[in-house]
């Protein structure tokens, strides 16, 4: 997930921090990044609709998928963050380990369930908040988790989440706050909110 302070206007010029590994040199506002990046992601998705399956619960699929998210816009796509973020409590030197384990305990979570829709339901929602916490990129976490989630859904064969009734969660609208202040409350232990957002 991105940043989730104040919206930012579409033309504010970009600053050294957002030109850090930006690929398109022509790219100067933040409005030119947010419409180069849709592209990009709609090249994964192109990418996504011609696999016949994927298996979500590795390490590989879930560098690809960034890579193909963002790899013609960050030259560190599907490259692990190497610095702290202020939206994970984790070090980033612990998050090759924490995405591994986190393969490891949903896999063994679904091994072990009934298959339930319900039930896989709830193991997909706490996948997403895990993956959202780690925060394993430098950028477009949120992007990733809510993308790789509703792979996972669509490898267990159960329709995709609709996250907040598909508005757009980029923006600094209802939705997204609506959708970060359901992961704030997953972070303390309480999933309703989340489970109640990503089905509306």
């Amino acid at each position: 997930m991105t940043g989730v302070g104040p919206p930012v206007d579409g033309g504010t010029p970009l600053d050294d921090e957002d030109k850090d590994g930006l690929i398109p040199g022509h790219i100067l506002t933040r409005s030119e990044l947010n419409q180069w990046e849709a592209l990009n992601i709609a090249q994964a998705n192109q990418w996504l609709g011609r696999r016949r399956s994927s298996n979500v619960l590795s390490v590989e699929f879930l560098r690809e998928l960034h890579r193909r998210l963002f790899g013609r816009t960050w030259k560190w796509a599907g490259t692990y963050r190497r610095s702290e973020k202020n939206v994970s409590p984790y070090h980033w030197a612990t998050v090759p380990q924490l995405v591994q384990d986190l393969i490891h305990n949903t896999g063994a979570q679904l091994a072990a369930g009934s298959g339930a829709p319900g039930e896989i339901d709830e193991i997909t929602i706490r996948f997403h908040h895990q993956l959202v916490r780690i925060h394993p990129w430098p950028n477009g976490n949120g992007r990733h988790a809510r993308l790789a989630t509703d792979e996972l859904l669509k490898q267990l064969r159960r329709p995709r989440f609709s996250w907040g009734g598909g508005r757009d969660l980029e923006t600094a609208d209802n939705a997204r706050v609506d959708y970060i202040a359901a992961l704030r409350h997953a972070d303390a232990g309480d999933f309703s909110l989340l489970r109640a957002f990503v089905r509306s």
